[in-house]
């Protein structure tokens, strides 16, 4: 019986050894196309086995727009299967649907491996129609008989990070990244230009008040910008960049 004990407590160890080592992991929605894309961000290099995962997708209702199967393909499809978790849910003006995924096979057995800062693209989910989709925590999904906030264990363990980029729109352009979004009003914009361009960069409230305006000539590079609005009113606002005579706008959330 004892040697059983001692057995099992080395076993116990050896899959919980890579995750006590852990940091925190973070995950991102963005758009890509007619596809959202699930992105994983870890804090530190990991090897070990991705016991389980909870997010939350939310959308407007009013939209009519929907999502479509979870697909996975190479070394997550293995280490950490997804599915939707019920069907979708109601409440107030949004849709939301909760996706789960459960793993038992460590990375290093499929010869794949975290790295500390690098994003994996774990899963993607069709939409039909446009909308603004949203990894979200907010009152529904914390509520005890919901419990759908974004959860992510490592060996058994709770190592759920932030959710550093929750809003993917229809419109969003890949090339302009914004993080963390939502924010607490502090947050990084860049985007890289190939070719000398005269661009036009422009932030505005939900008034439609300029609070960072920037025009630059024949710019070749990467444009970014550190913005600080915690002296501001929180709530929704745009980024507008004009390149090549072409105009996009992505939306900021400050919570």
């Amino acid at each position: 019986m004892m040697l059983r004990t001692a057995l099992s407590s080395v076993l116990l160890a050896a899959i919980l050894a890579p995750a006590l080592a852990q940091s925190p992991v973070d995950i991102g929605l963005f758009r890509n196309g007619d596809k959202l894309e699930v992105k994983l961000r870890p804090g530190a290099d990991f090897d070990g086995i991705v016991s389980s995962v909870v997010f939350t997708v939310r959308w407007d209702r009013n939209s009519g727009a929907a999502l479509g199967t979870i697909q996975q393909t190479g070394a997550p499809a293995q280490y950490l299967p997804m599915m939707k978790s019920g069907a979708v849910r109601e409440n107030g003006a949004f849709n939301y649907q909760v996706y789960a995924g459960f793993g038992m096979t460590p990375l290093a057995d499929l010869e794949a491996a975290w790295r500390a800062g690098q994003e994996v693209v774990v899963a993607s989910i069709p939409v039909t129609g446009k909308g603004e989709f949203e990894i979200i925590n907010d009152a529904f999904t914390s509520e005890p008989a919901t419990n759908a906030n974004y959860y992510l264990s490592l060996g058994g363990r709770n190592l759920t990070g932030e959710i550093y980029k929750g809003l993917a729109t229809a419109e969003e352009d890949g090339s302009i990244s914004i993080l963390p979004n939502p924010n607490n009003g502090q947050f990084t914009f860049l985007f890289s230009v190939r070719t000398p361009t005269d661009i036009t960069v422009e932030l505005v409230n939900s008034l439609g008040q300029a609070v960072y305006n920037d025009t630059q000539r024949a710019f070749e590079g990467t444009y970014r910008r550190e913005m600080d609005l915690t002296s501001m009113s929180n709530g929704v606002y745009y980024l507008k960049v004009k390149r090549n005579g072409e105009e996009s706008t992505h939306k900021v959330v400050y919570r």
